[in-house]
């Protein structure tokens, strides 16, 4: 059997993007990789900027005076740098032709770029949006293009004002090519690591305290975009860790190894499942959430996760934590898979069908 191609087209700001195609290699995939946020790009742009005509010169000029806004010239950056990013895929692919495209956040390339890699693509042209529709609006004219476009939030499926559009519901998985290896330590450990946002604040505080008062030693990580540094005041609980950069993907690996348990505060713009709830699954962790839609997934089990509403129920934390954690099923626990996810991403068989509610 032949080695399937694929063109794996996301933002490498994370790096996901580094471990997506590292796993697409590990299950036997060609892959080449196309990045929708290059720094060396935008380098080039930022060094050779010009305006392109004395007109839009003029039109800057005067948006700064009497308007005090510069984001024309954002504007025209951002024309260049997809102007050069259309080169570079151009010059990437060259003839070539790959068996699939998964493009990863498609609002994050221009139209032309998305046509561009679909003319490359033999069979399927697949997209995932693993952002709320709601929170990147430009995704919106990209859906139409692709032959199948997945999200990961249930209410962008039943969400009416994106009935015209032909979407199909997938969750997250966890990473599969990693063995769990838990790490011996004493007492009890909670982890969490997220972006800062402001309206997560209440819901943060409140579960690390509930912990504390039972007793649970705490690994709570916060990055800060630079705007915002100063926010870190907003906390008043003392074990919480603000972090200059992210966790990396391996240090995450080595964090969950680390702990007792998982903690998953929903990030209000969009209600899909995060990836902490199927790494908790696969390295059976117990799971804290305030996420109810692990309520209707089926290696839901109350010993081993906790939904919670509001700051009361986190007195239950403690009856939670005492009982032991439930073995769940192997082939249920398999079904979320990356090997399993992208097979169903594909229309690869064999796979456990994965849809969200």
């Amino acid at each position: 059997m032949s080695q399937p191609t694929i063109i794996l087209a996301m933002s490498s700001y994370s790096d996901f993007a580094a471990a997506i195609q590292k796993h697409l290699e590990y299950h036997n995939f060609k892959v080449i990789f196309i990045n929708s946020t290059s720094e060396e790009l935008k380098k080039q742009v930022d060094s050779s900027f010009y305006y392109p005509s004395l007109k839009s010169h003029l039109i800057h000029t005067a948006r700064k005076i009497f308007l005090s806004d510069c984001s024309y010239k954002a504007y025209l950056k951002e024309q260049m740098y997809n102007q050069k990013l259309l080169a570079n895929i151009k010059k990437l692919l060259g003839n070539s032709h790959y068996d699939y495209t998964l493009v990863i956040r498609p609002d994050l390339f221009p139209i032309e770029a998305l046509q561009l890699l679909k003319t490359h693509t033999k069979n399927d042209f697949v997209a995932y949006q693993w952002n709320g529709i709601r929170r990147f609006p430009k995704t919106k004219p990209t859906i139409n293009l692709f032959d199948r476009f997945y999200v990961f939030d249930s209410e962008d499926l039943h969400n009416e004002e994106y009935q015209q559009y032909r979407l199909n519901g997938i969750s997250n998985f966890y990473f599969d090519m990693y063995q769990p290896q838990p790490v011996s330590h004493t007492g009890t450990i909670a982890y969490f690591v997220g972006l800062h946002v402001d309206s997560r604040i209440a819901a943060i505080e409140a579960c690390a305290n509930a912990l504390i008062k039972y007793g649970i030693n705490l690994d709570f990580n916060i990055k800060f975009r630079p705007s915002e540094a100063s926010k870190a005041g907003l906390y008043s609980c003392k074990e919480i860790h603000f972090i200059p950069e992210n966790i990396t993907f391996d240090d995450n690996l080595k964090h969950i190894n680390n702990a007792d348990i998982l903690i998953d505060i929903v990030n209000p713009v969009h209600h899909g499942l995060s990836f902490r709830t199927f790494e908790a699954l696969y390295y059976q962790k117990k799971l804290i959430t305030n996420n109810p839609q692990i309520k209707n997934l089926d290696f839901y089990h109350p010993d081993n996760i906790f939904i919670w509403k509001n700051a009361d129920d986190l007195q239950k934390i403690e009856n939670f934590l005492a009982r032991p954690f439930v073995s769940i099923n192997p082939d249920i626990i398999k079904k979320y898979s990356f090997a399993n996810w992208i097979n169903n991403i594909l229309n690869r068989q064999p796979f456990q069908k994965i849809s969200v509610i």
